[in-house]
């Protein structure tokens, strides 16, 4: 008897899980964004309706260049933790949400979510990488 109590009480909370996971998202707006690293940052150039002011992209980081904003991201990836089942299980767990694939120079597309940027990658898996800073294009005066 207490077997099946417990037995419905998983049921239950799974069958809840499951409908509350699929209510109505509010949609989305997907655009396209050019991806450069370090390198690239120092040679990017708009077209005349655009400036690009400073925005540091260092070694270990990405650049995402939409039509409106540009975004510095980084896509922490532990590796080195610890040895044997527990040192996978650590790296598997700390990697679930990271992974992304990048190629600099290849433009992807994305969504932002307050200081999250939902991205489709190269292997054409949605995933998720933090934003660290954000900088707005900024169109010049309008000379009148």
């Amino acid at each position: 008897m207490r077997l099946a109590g417990i037995s419905l009480m998983i049921f239950a909370v799974a069958a809840f899980s499951i409908l509350w996971a699929k209510k109505d998202k509010p949609p989305v707006n997907w655009e396209t964004a050019k991806v450069f690293d370090s390198a690239l940052a120092k040679s990017i150039v708009l077209d005349s309706t655009d400036t690009f002011h400073s925005l540091t992209v260092q070694d270990n980081q990405l650049g995402l260049l939409g039509k409106e904003f540009a975004y510095v991201i980084e896509d922490t990836r532990i590796s080195g933790v610890g040895h044997g089942v527990a040192g996978i299980t650590q790296r598997a767990i700390s990697n679930r949400h990271h992974g992304c694939r990048f190629i600099v120079g290849d433009e992807y597309m994305y969504w932002q979510d307050k200081a999250i940027l939902h991205v489709v990658d190269a292997d054409g898996k949605e995933c998720k990488v933090d934003i660290l800073r954000q900088e707005r294009l900024q169109k010049p005066p309008v000379k009148q």
